[in-house]
């Protein structure tokens, strides 16, 4: 007969757990958003979150391959632009290692893994705000008035998100030190896609990837799919995320066909109460040291999601990283 288990959160984390764990599991995903995937927020094709998969991501390769997914390479072929002082300067990129993207958008992933999961449960418009521990159970109490009684609860949310709820016993200082202390992914920044007729910027020789000291977007990128050309950008930390500055700034990078756009779609994680934490927004000077440990409750109570991840802690393959440990500790655990 299978456990139950309650999770909380449903970005890849989460429901990548669940995956894992429906051999031996019933679990309920617990979200405070009205729509599943976290971070991974596809609007019409087009990825508002993270969006590329790279070689050494083997996690992610082999998942997509498992769930029969398709992706395409990042498009990057051409010379690139440093906007500094005003004065867009050509350049040529050091070759990267080359990346992909998922056909469709990475909501797809979220998509099928959901619909791989035998005995899933999603509850959304469910935010938790408390936990506390009763006897061998844990009394789950959430915004909106509902309660839930769990044997083994997850978290899988950013850990400052996740140090806003309120735990009997407390947490030790130390641990909710640490959890407050590190900064979320994405939560410094806004993304915006732009959408055109064609890409108009190729015909100029251009990939499409600009450096930009002078905004409103600090990085721009090809985010063309199958259906349509467009360009991407992430706002400086500190920027208002505004549609007229940023049609404006592509203007003057690329001429005047960017003022013929079809649409503008911005997700702005500055302001999500459900990705960014009290603190978070400042911006990062480099990758965060990601990594860390969370058990409470007696071991009843785990911590997953990309910033608990050491290994490519921020990106998707971190998240899965993360969810995939848990599962064998669960696993183990449950077969003493």
């Amino acid at each position: 007969m299978k456990k139950d288990l309650t999770i909380i959160g449903a970005g890849l984390s989460g429901i990548y757990a669940a995956f894992l764990l429906q051999k031996e599991y019933r679990v309920t995903i617990l979200e405070a958003r009205d729509r599943p995937g976290g971070r991974i927020h596809t609007l019409d094709g087009h990825d508002m979150g993270p969006s590329w998969v790279w070689q050494h991501h083997t996690h992610m390769l082999n998942l997509i391959a498992d769930l029969k997914l398709e992706l395409f390479a990042q498009y990057t072929q051409g010379m690139a632009l440093y906007d500094q002082n005003g004065t867009p300067q050509h350049f040529m990129p050091t070759p990267q290692a080359p990346s992909a993207r998922l056909k469709g958008g990475m909501a797809t992933l979220i998509e099928r893994l959901i619909a791989s999961t035998e005995s899933l449960k999603i509850i959304y418009s469910c935010q938790v705000t408390a936990i506390l521990q009763q006897e061998k159970q844990l009394l789950i109490q959430t915004a909106e008035g509902k309660t839930f009684l769990s044997e083994t609860a997850v978290l899988a949310l950013p850990p400052k998100v996740a140090a806003t709820i309120r735990f009997e016993p407390p947490l030790p200082d130390e641990k909710l030190q640490k959890m407050q202390s590190i900064p979320t992914w994405m939560a410094h920044t806004a993304k915006c896609v732009i959408t055109f007729k064609r890409p108009f910027w190729k015909a100029s020789g251009l990939s499409g990837f600009v450096f930009s000291n002078q905004g409103p977007l600090f990085e721009i990128h090809d985010a063309s799919t199958d259906q349509e050309a467009a360009l991407f950008g992430f706002f400086h930390s500190r920027t208002a995320a505004d549609k007229e500055a940023v049609i404006a700034q592509l203007v003057r990078l690329l001429g005047p066909e960017a003022k013929e756009f079809h649409n503008y779609y911005c997700s702005d994680w500055r302001t999500d109460p459900y990705t960014a934490g009290p603190g978070d927004g400042s911006p990062l000077r480099e990758h965060p040291q990601y990594g860390y440990e969370c058990d409470h409750f007696d071991t009843r109570l785990f911590c997953i999601g990309t910033e608990s991840s050491s290994i490519e802690g921020g990106y998707l393959e971190g998240a899965l990283i993360s969810a995939a440990a848990l599962a064998r500790r669960i696993l183990e655990k449950s077969s003493l």
